[in-house]
């Protein structure tokens, strides 16, 4: 009964209208707040779980970090010579003690300089002498533990020698410091035995400082599967903290000592990890309401869009019911072809009414998708073909730098000196020429690198050649572009003395004429053929394909054109037995400012 005085007198339109209204609204608002609710639990999971991995991957790179450091640790305490120095100096005169001692610091300081993040390596012995070089000073006397008094009563000696096996390592604490923001250090130390004595007796202690970055660097690296993007939309950071979860790590070095939980706030999601290695905890605090942020304000636009589009619809649909039907029917049929594959589908835009406007949008619609397959697939042909080039060109120049640390540290504890000299050079020209060949150094960086290669190649054809440069200290500051002047410095040794066992003479000038920065490269070698010399300066490129040779120098030719254009001077002469002369003249620059 009340039913029907409700719609009595209602017109059918508006019984329509607030049947759709009612039948319509009700059902989207319940799969608004499903889909709120289970949304946002998908996205904390999804959260948590990353977050969990990249927790995992910080304690395993915490792992390793540490492990590097112990590393060291125990290339000292199982050094026989070290442990020989010591008993040695517990035991020697004064005379002894001060041979043996500087022969300790020169070992101390190799140590100390092996990995970035050490402060100082210190070696306590059980007479109460110290023996420590502290980078941060340069010294053995003004040291980190300069003020300790007895080293043998301090905690950190009696912990290590009372441990059986293995290390222990101290939390970060304030030290003093000179010239550098670093303020917090943590040590790692081990107990030193005579290996030679029956009963392996403690001679001492081994202590490495370093400084807290170490540990916040490596608690706080970037996942290398997210992007930055992802990264900073996550706001989320990482401390370390004890069992009474004071931060023993963080980026930011005023909350140190705090207890996490203080600096928390109330919408933070929060995760932890404990490393086993160090028996931290490594807790990520992700910001929610910054995460959420975007999430809350599509769901606010979704339900006030899905209002309007009832209510409008509610108006048209009796008004509109009978062509409604048929402009419907059309587009689902023409998107049952589209579904098929029949991408080339258009509707018929006749009606002229609201539905036409689908019509039309749907008809754009299907061109811009065969435009977009069109131009995907040009992209997808060239994305491969750009993945191809660059596997082929790929190279880690890290694996480089690190093998040839390697084989320097090899060679340093072999004594070989000269090869050692000869791997730094070479690591310098590799990072020279590798990083950002194309950018604009000083004259001085690049004089410098030529020295480096010229040295490495007097020593491969055993100083045949002389190399003289010369170049004046007023442009040393001029701004040129990197390896301009490698690949003729390259044919002057190669070519020019091929078959030359002494008396090469390189001469390389460097100077200032008015606004143009002069370079003057003249040897004594074999010289070049006429027709060669030829083809340099008519730019024959067929000539440098078919000889094998030259490629490097046309190379820069042509760099030398797109650098400076017409600005540029190239100017080569030749005579076979008396040597070549190279002459090039371009614009310098200077604080990025070109002088045309």
């Amino acid at each position: 009964m009340t039913r029907k005085l409700f719609f009595h007198g209602v017109s059918f339109k508006n019984k329509l209208i607030f049947s759709f209204v009612l039948v319509s609204l009700l059902p989207i608002l319940i799969v608004q707040a499903i889909t709120y609710y289970y949304s946002t639990q998908a996205l904390k999971t999804k959260i948590d779980e990353l977050v969990k991995y990249n927790l995992v991957q910080t304690s395993k790179n915490l792992d390793t970090t540490l492990l590097a450091y112990e590393d060291i640790l125990f290339q000292i305490y199982s050094d026989e010579h070290v442990v020989d120095l010591i008993n040695n100096m517990i035991l020697g005169s004064d005379f002894e003690k001060a041979i043996i001692k500087s022969e300790l610091l020169s070992i101390l300081t190799k140590y100390t300089n092996a990995k970035d993040g050490i402060r100082s390596v210190a070696i306590f012995m059980r007479n109460g002498d110290l023996i420590s070089y502290d980078q941060q000073t340069g010294s053995s006397i003004d040291n980190l533990w300069s003020n300790s008094g007895d080293v043998t009563q301090l905690p950190l000696y009696r912990d290590a020698i009372a441990l059986k096996q293995g290390t222990i390592m101290t939390m970060p604490a304030i030290v003093n410091n000179i010239n550098n923001k670093e303020q917090y250090v943590f040590h790692i130390a081990r107990k030193l035995t005579n290996f030679s004595a029956v009963d392996n007796a403690v001679i001492g202690a081994v202590v490495i400082s370093m400084y807290e970055s170490v540990l916040s660097n490596a608690s706080n690296s970037v996942d290398p599967n997210l992007n930055e993007k992802d990264t900073n939309k996550l706001d989320s950071y990482n401390f370390l903290v004890d069992s009474a979860d004071h931060i023993v790590s963080a980026t930011d070095k005023k909350s140190i000592g705090s207890n996490v939980n203080e600096i928390m706030g109330n919408s933070a999601i929060i995760n932890r990890y404990t490393d086993n290695k160090s028996g931290w905890t490594i807790v990520n605090v992700t910001d929610q309401k910054s995460l959420f942020q975007e999430m809350y304000a599509m769901q606010r636009i979704s339900l006030i869009t899905g209002i309007i589009a009832i209510l409008v619809s509610a108006i048209l649909i009796f008004y509109f019911s009978g062509n409604l039907t048929k402009s419907i029917g059309k587009i689902v049929s023409a998107m049952k072809l589209a579904q098929k594959g029949r991408l080339g589908v258009q509707i018929d835009e006749g009606t002229k009414d609201e539905i036409s406007i689908i019509a039309i949008s749907f008809n754009k619609m299907m061109n811009e998708i065969n435009q977009l397959m069109v131009e995907t697939k040009e992209a997808t042909q060239k994305q491969k073909e750009a993945e191809i080039r660059a596997l082929e060109a790929q190279i880690n120049p890290h694996f480089l730098y690190n093998t040839i640390d390697s084989i320097n540290w090899m060679a340093i504890e072999k004594n070989e000196h000269e090869i050692s000299r000869m791997l730094k050079g070479l690591a310098q020209i590799l990072r020279y020429s590798i990083h950002e060949s194309n950018s604009m150094v000083t004259v001085q960086e690049e004089v410098e690198w030529l020295k480096q290669y010229v040295y490495l190649q007097q020593n491969r054809f055993d100083s045949s050649f002389q190399c003289f440069i010369e170049c004046e200290d007023n442009i040393l500051h001029l701004r040129i572009y990197k390896l301009l002047l490698q690949p003729f410095i390259e044919n002057s040794i190669i070519y020019g003395f091929a078959g030359v066992k002494s008396g090469g003479r390189l001469h390389i000038r460097i100077f200032k004429q008015h606004q143009v920065l002069c370079i003057q490269i003249e040897d004594n070698g074999i010289g070049i053929e006429e027709s060669t010399v030829e083809s340099f300066m008519q730019e024959d490129q067929h000539h440098f394909i078919s000889k094998g040779t030259g490629m490097g120098i046309r190379n820069v030719i042509e760099r030398l054109k797109i650098y400076y254009g017409d600005q540029a001077e190239f100017k080569m002469t030749s005579q076979m037995g008396v040597g070549t002369t190279i002459h090039l003249a371009f614009p310098y620059d200077i604080e990025g400012k070109a002088y045309t």
